[in-house]
């Protein structure tokens, strides 16, 4: 059965009853974005703080970024799991470290244009592998289908490490079943704008 993590964006004004009611849920997949690393700018890490007071579900940071190691230190302890991009700069070592000794997840993601063989030193660290099915930045986009090799490449290194596969970016009930080899599922509208959005997770959790 697949994880389910339902992705929102740190934007201001942030209100926690926009996943009021939701049902079946692994995660909260949280999206922030600098304006550098992507043209969109969504960066209210108060959200953080929001969520873990109104919500009993392990929160995923999504860290869309230019320098990752700066925001560590504002949010880890309102978080579950640090994610940030292999296409980011700083030293990724250093930045597994500081999430690792602070007992909290750590995942690497990957833009659709970033070869697995650039993150295979990288396996036996982390926790985590996030592939973008879209190019980061903008909701509403359409699933690169070319994701779906990329994610049954990255499931043989499985065998010889311990992480997991999380898949972001046009995820739906449609695609989603060619994704047998992910084992968490992020999605935003899929899931928010369905008339039934628990029988939309529940659906995910059976892909």
């Amino acid at each position: 059965m697949k994880k389910v993590a339902v992705s929102i964006h740190a934007i201001e004004n942030f209100s926690p009853q926009i996943i009021k009611g939701l049902s079946g849920l692994d995660y909260i997949h949280v999206d922030v974005m600098d304006g550098k690393f992507v043209s969109t700018e969504n960066i209210n890490l108060k959200v953080f703080k929001i969520i873990k007071e109104n919500y009993n579900l392990p929160i995923i940071a999504h860290m869309m970024v230019i320098n990752p190691l700066k925001y560590i230190y504002k949010i880890i302890k309102f978080i579950d799991v640090f994610l940030f991009h292999y296409e980011a700069n700083g030293d990724k070592i250093k930045i597994i470290n500081e999430v690792k000794t602070r007992n909290k997840e750590v995942g690497i993601a990957i833009n659709p244009d970033t070869k697995i063989s650039e993150i295979l030193p990288y396996l036996d660290k982390i926790n985590i592998i996030l592939v973008m099915s879209v190019y980061p930045g903008k909701s509403g986009q359409k699933f690169l289908t070319q994701s779906v090799e990329k994610i049954e490449r990255l499931a043989k290194y499985k065998n010889v490490y311990d992480f997991q596969i999380d898949v972001d970016g046009g995820v739906n009930l449609k695609n989603a079943i060619k994704l047998e080899n992910a084992d968490i599922l992020s999605s935003s509208s899929t899931i928010l704008e369905a008339k039934d959005p628990n029988l939309v997770i529940k659906s995910l959790k059976q892909m």
